[in-house]
């Protein structure tokens, strides 16, 4: 064979061919090999998945209650559990929220969009763009990556006293997108004739300035976390992404593969039923307290250990925080805040026959300030303001005889009625005497003016 010739160049070109495909870079039989060889990361178990989340999240954020801590590592594990499971058919929403600025609202969603399943970052979103998300990732052919969690932020700016109207669009997606399925019609902008269909079904988890004045129907769907600035002793570590976005990412890998690991639980209709209708949870709550917390209840069950129990203790602080606080509408805040200062207007007997504008403004902002200082962003409550709070419970102002002479306000008998009409009712209620009528040796406070 000459060198140069036709034959040398075939058998150079096929020595060639040999060494490259038995060298490194072209080995599809020891790759395939290599992938069957390869050791999967192991599923944790749902205890392991639960406090891997309650570590991250008490590493980077505080919460005032330890309930709070609860309710956020549950409903984080539930957003991987949707992703896994077709049957589950709510959303709930989570409401971080606070008194003053600083107080790691923000920093909490930057961390839960981290962990949960399907995350987008953190920030201000139209609800345009809101709609599109959803349906890009419903559409998505990969599995699991739908639904999509979203992360509004300063929901006090959209909700605020001067926006009314102005967020009808985002209001019907949070509260439409709470139950799988649900989407939101609109006409093409070209082709009047023409509807489109946008999904909405996403879980939701905002935060803002307990000046943001959300719809009633919002807050029945939300866990709802009141929190404040932590002392220094409280501070939690400082969160730099480029050095802990990897431990996040393990970890919410992990509970991924737990979430995929659990399916099987809920894949059948009975399973399902089976678990959300579990008589320990339907004791204690029914309509839509029960089909939000069945969402945690679920996770709780599925890890097992100290969970279901924890979930029940949340359950039960929610609720006194919810009598504490009357979370709701800033109506239902004003009328909670009236109750307790006539408690203790009547404990000391000094009950008159109702309330001024100016006092019952006052009480408010003295025993809710959270809700009630800086309450249009800016300003503390007014007086006018409280007209227009108790409007929407039917109560109108009327000359009612005080301390000073007669001015504008409330009867007590009134605020009564729309307390047992609205308000959680008290325990000692039945046993509490009706007001007394005004005898004019005292303000309404009791103090000397």
């Amino acid at each position: 064979m000459t060198l140069g010739s036709p034959e040398s160049d075939a058998a150079v070109l096929s020595a060639l061919d040999d060494a490259v495909r038995g060298g490194p870079l072209f080995q599809p039989a020891k790759l395939a090999q290599a992938e069957e060889e390869a050791v999967e990361p192991p599923v944790p178990t749902g205890t392991e998945a639960l406090d891997s989340i309650e570590s991250a999240i008490r590493r980077f954020v505080w919460f005032p209650r330890e309930h709070h801590f609860t309710m956020a590592v549950l409903w984080t594990a539930y957003t991987h559990l949707l992703a896994q499971c077709p049957g589950l058919p709510i959303a709930p929403r989570l409401g971080v929220f606070s008194g003053a600025p600083g107080s790691g609202k923000t920093r909490a969603l930057e961390i839960l969009s981290k962990l949960v399943a399907n995350g987008q970052d953190v920030g201000s979103m139209s609800s345009a763009a809101m709609l599109r998300i959803i349906a890009a990732a419903e559409t998505a052919a990969e599995p699991g990556t739908f639904p999509v969690v979203l992360f509004p932020d300063e929901l006090d700016r959209t909700y605020s006293a001067n926006s009314a109207g102005s967020q009808d669009d985002l209001t019907i997606i949070l509260n439409a997108g709470y139950k799988r399925g649900a989407a939101v019609l609109r006409a093409h902008k070209d082709k009047q004739a023409e509807v489109i269909r946008y999904p909405c079904f996403a879980p939701v988890a905002f935060a803002g300035l307990a000046t943001a004045r959300l719809p009633d129907a919002l807050l029945t769907r939300t866990f709802t976390i009141h929190t404040t600035r932590a002392r220094r002793e409280e501070r939690p570590d400082t969160y730099f992404p480029m050095v802990h976005d990897m431990e996040l990412e393990e970890v919410r890998e992990a509970v991924s593969r737990w979430a995929r690991d659990t399916a099987w639980r809920f894949a059948t209709p009975d399973k399902l039923v089976d678990i959300l209708l579990d008589q320990a949870l339907t004791d204690l709550v029914d309509g839509r307290d029960h089909e939000i917390w069945s969402c945690l209840w679920a996770v709780a069950v599925a890890a097992g250990d100290s969970w279901p129990t924890r979930c029940l203790e949340a359950l039960e602080r929610a609720q006194t925080d919810v009598q504490d606080r009357s979370v709701g509408s800033a109506s239902m805040r004003l009328l909670a805040a009236l109750r307790t200062h006539y408690g203790s207007l009547e404990r000391r007997g000094r009950t008159r026959a109702g309330i001024g504008k100016d006092d019952a403004c006052t009480a408010a902002i003295d025993l809710d300030p959270v809700t009630f200082t800086r309450y249009d962003g800016r300003d503390d409550l007014r007086p006018e303001d409280v007209g227009v709070l108790l409007r929407e419970h039917g109560l109108t102002s009327v000359r009612v005889r005080l301390d000073n002479g007669r001015s504008y306000g409330w009867r007590w008998a009134d605020l009564q009625d729309a307390w047992e009409r609205v308000l959680p009712p008290l325990e000692d209620d039945a046993d509490a005497p009706a007001s007394e009528e005004d005898d004019g040796t005292s303000d309404v406070f009791g103090q000397t003016r």
